[in-house]
């Protein structure tokens, strides 16, 4: 081993010295001595391997608790843990990128379909609810979590689903990413609901329904589409805007393949009696 200035360290390493300094300060590559009179860092020779496992994996994208983690133990079945860990989080990434990218690509060359719109007429029901007022930012963590809450609750009290669950949403949350949620699994049976979750009446509602496949890639388009076929088509009422999500088994309602866009409107055809 021999002694190394941080200049010199950063060209052997690939890291600059500012880079060095951070990692300092973090905790995950410390100077093997630093001049008690100028302050200056040195290193030793056999810590550039230890620099360029930090400098792969960040540029990876591995986060710093992660990498601190990975090089503060020698368990090998822990070291593989986080690495299979981060490789599968890459993964899912590169599935979101090749995802995204076909839909810049769609945006380029658009093609003029009309989408299929079903007019319904949807009556009151009964079901077990949770609302909440949410921000945008967090409606990913609140909406899978609630879901598989009032799925728990049904299992718990033994409650018979009599449809598919359900979701209605304020426009404030759309437009001003903040508003109250409610998500709901319609339940006829008369039977005491856990604390957390409320039974609730459904009001009746006349609707244009968009079927979008899958669960929120790209359902933004098929809400841009359903509300021009409205407003081109139909006539727009207010009022929240409900979605319906399809093919989930019923151990798990978060894992749905299909989703129904419901925007309400003014529909001068009576209801069927």
């Amino acid at each position: 081993m021999a002694s190394v200035s941080i200049g010199d360290f950063a060209v052997m390493s690939y890291l600059s010295k500012k880079a060095l300094r951070h990692y300092h300060d973090l905790g995950i590559l410390e100077p093997a001595h630093i001049d008690a009179h100028t302050g200056y860092r040195f290193y030793d020779t056999s810590q550039v391997d230890h620099a360029q496992i930090i400098r792969r994996f960040r540029s990876l994208g591995m986060s710093i608790p992660d990498i601190k983690a990975l090089l503060s133990t020698d368990d090998a079945a822990a070291r593989t843990e986080i690495i299979t860990s981060h490789l599968q989080q890459m993964e899912r990434q590169l599935s979101q990128t090749k995802d995204t990218v076909a839909e810049l690509r769609e945006l380029l060359t658009p093609t003029k379909s009309h989408p299929r719109v079903e007019i319904r007429h949807e009556p009151a029901a009964s079901a077990w609810a949770i609302t909440a007022v949410v921000d945008g930012a967090d409606i990913d963590r609140w909406f899978p979590a609630t879901l598989r809450e009032l799925g728990d609750a049904l299992t718990l009290t033994g409650a018979e689903p009599e449809g598919p669950p359900g979701g209605v949403y304020d426009r404030e949350l759309f437009a001003d990413a903040r508003g109250q949620a409610t998500l709901f699994i319609p339940v006829a049976q008369v039977v005491p609901t856990p604390a957390a979750v409320r039974a609730v009446t459904i009001p009746q509602a006349e609707l244009a329904v968009l079927i979008h496949a899958g669960s929120e890639q790209g359902i933004d388009r098929s809400y841009g589409a359903l509300g021009s076929y409205v407003y081109e088509h139909l006539i727009s009422h207010e009022g929240p805007i409900r979605e319906r999500y399809l093919g989930a088994p019923a151990s798990d309602p978060a894992a749905y393949s299909t989703t129904e866009i419901c925007w309400p409107i003014f529909n001068t055809t009576p209801p069927p009696q």
